[in-house]
């Protein structure tokens, strides 16, 4: 594991995994990929046009094998 992997993942386990027992991402629950398409800012504004891989160990997993 790189250095930028392990800051990654301390960074997600400190500020986006959820309490004992779950501890899921609490940005894409766990699936991997965080879709803001149908997210609306308080301006109103969509600021999503598709989903985007996580930076969970998920996310990272699937944007390095190329996940559909």
């Amino acid at each position: 594991m790189s250095k930028n992997a392990k800051i990654i993942d301390r960074y997600w386990l400190k500020h986006y995994v959820s309490s004992p027992p779950l501890g899921l991402c609490t940005l894409c629950g766990n699936t991997g990929v965080i879709d803001t398409r149908n997210v609306r800012s308080p301006a109103g504004v969509f600021p999503g046009k598709h989903s985007e891989y996580c930076i969970c160990p998920n996310g990272r997993c699937m944007r390095k094998g190329a996940a559909p």
